[in-house]
């Protein structure tokens, strides 16, 4: 019979075999690391669907998670995904190959993402450089420097490219004082020890800081003489949460000086089509990047997805493209690959199938890319569409909606009354005071705007 048999029998009949059991329990508890491990705390966006979900208020509205839907609360699926789903499934028969993907993804997508990236986003047609007709991103392509990996969508690129950096170069980050919840997390848990936060945006003023953010850069990475380089988070477009980004002639001044610190610029394009409602115009802040008069000694790191701009949430389509300076033997780029083909290997193996073919064929296909290029045009006007609609009623002039662009609708709102929008009237925002336009329709927009205008009275 074991001891806590013993004691638990015993402590039936006397008081003295309880505490016995009690310290027994007790001393098992300090012994057992599993047991002092503390409750995490719920994720800052998808912990509040968890919330929403258990709400009985009829009135409730989640306008916390990024996804687009329609005026009728349901999650659309473009037509371009759609007929490119059809084709798979009924005529293809692509879904029936259940094997597994080689561990950086398929050739096919590869090829047509890169081409997609780096040929028709960065085409002279962009004007890059005023009469150029170079384009610098299929020079890249046809030279070999881009070492590319299909990943799990936006966060499995940022998470790799973390991963990749501080086990060879970095594991010093700077990230936006705004920005993805989840850049912190992702960067944290990978190996960074050294994150730090610059100046991008001022709650008061509703405006960008784009000198305070170079000064902090300049100030601060000017003065470390260590040589572990910075690297740098950049939202490409669609700034997440302010929707606010920098003007062109803004951004010529920050990788100006980013490059001049011999930073290591981390592109984050989640929302590539989402600001202009054009996919090509939208990739700017890449095509001033792969200019050939920065030399990125360390690289240059591109996150990408299809989450957003295909609709491929759950399906988690997305790519890593680290470009290798030009100054690079041809050997670097294969070292890069095979490490990249590690790290993978020892965290998910391969990428699923599905949802990449689905990207690879309308890339593909003219037909196909023709009707998404459509697609998020339309969606993007009707989330601009929802954007007026909210200026139109709160007559907030504080707020900038105007220079605001993307999925989200960027508030201010403090911590207090965003959590009172949930307490008492059941209106889900972010805590950063974020709200997903695309929650808002023709059954919510009075409740919302009618309860916003009354929290704002409030505060007078």
């Amino acid at each position: 019979m074991t001891i806590i048999k013993i004691l638990a029998k015993g402590s039936q009949n006397s008081a003295i075999p309880m505490k016995q059991f009690n310290r027994y329990l007790n001393t098992t508890n300090k012994l057992s690391l599993l047991n002092q491990i503390e409750l995490a705390p719920p994720d800052k966006i998808l912990g509040l669907t968890e919330t929403f979900n258990n709400d009985t208020n009829p009135s409730k509205v989640n306008l916390t998670v990024g996804i687009y839907k329609d005026n009728y609360g349901k999650v659309t699926t473009f037509p371009s995904i759609s007929k490119a789903q059809k084709l798979i499934d009924r005529e293809l028969g692509l879904n029936k190959n259940l094997s597994y993907l080689p561990i950086k993804g398929g050739k096919d997508y590869a090829e047509n993402v890169k081409h997609f990236l780096y040929d028709e986003s960065c085409s002279s047609s962009t004007n890059l450089v005023a009469g150029s007709e170079k384009n610098y991103g299929k020079q890249l392509i046809d030279n070999n420097r881009i070492s590319f990996a299909q990943t799990l969508s936006g966060t499995g690129a940022l998470a790799i490219s973390a991963k990749f950096l501080a086990l060879f170069i970095s594991k010093k980050v700077w990230i936006p004082n705004f920005s993805w919840a989840n850049h912190m997390n992702i960067f944290n848990k990978n190996g960074f020890k050294d994150i730090h936060y610059y100046s991008y945006y001022d709650v008061k003023s509703g405006q960008l800081t784009v000198d305070n953010w170079l000064n902090d850069l300049k100030e601060k990475v000017s003065k470390d003489k260590s040589p572990e380089p910075h690297c740098i988070i950049l939202h490409a477009c669609c700034h997440n949460p302010t929707g606010l980004d920098p003007t062109r002639e803004d951004w010529d001044k920050i990788i100006d000086t980013i490059n001049e610190l011999k930073m290591i610029p981390i592109i984050d394009m989640a929302y590539q089509g989402l600001e202009s409602g054009n996919l090509i115009q939208d990739a700017y802040l890449l095509r001033k990047c792969i200019d050939p008069k920065y030399v990125w000694d360390n690289g240059l790191f591109l996150c990408q997805s299809f989450a957003k701009n295909m609709g491929l949430y759950g399906e988690r389509v997305g790519s890593l493209s680290i470009v290798a300076p030009s100054h690079s033997p041809p050997r670097v780029k294969e070292a890069v690959d095979s490490q990249l083909k590690r790290i993978i290997r020892s965290i998910y193996s391969s990428p699923p199938g599905y949802g990449s073919r689905v990207a690879n064929l309308v890339l593909s296909d003219p037909g196909l890319k023709s009707q998404w290029f459509k697609d998020v045009n339309i969606m993007v006007n009707r989330l601009q569409g929802i954007r007026d609609q909210l200026s139109t009623n709160l007559d907030w002039s504080t707020v900038n909606d105007s220079q605001q662009h993307g999925m989200f609708y960027f508030t201010r709102f403090s911590l207090p009354v965003v959590q009172e929008l949930r307490d008492k009237y059941s209106i889900y925002l972010t805590d950063d005071g974020r709200l997903s336009l695309s929650g808002i329709n023709d059954s919510n927009i009075e409740y919302v705007c009618d309860t916003f205008k009354k929290i704002e009275n409030q505060s007078k």
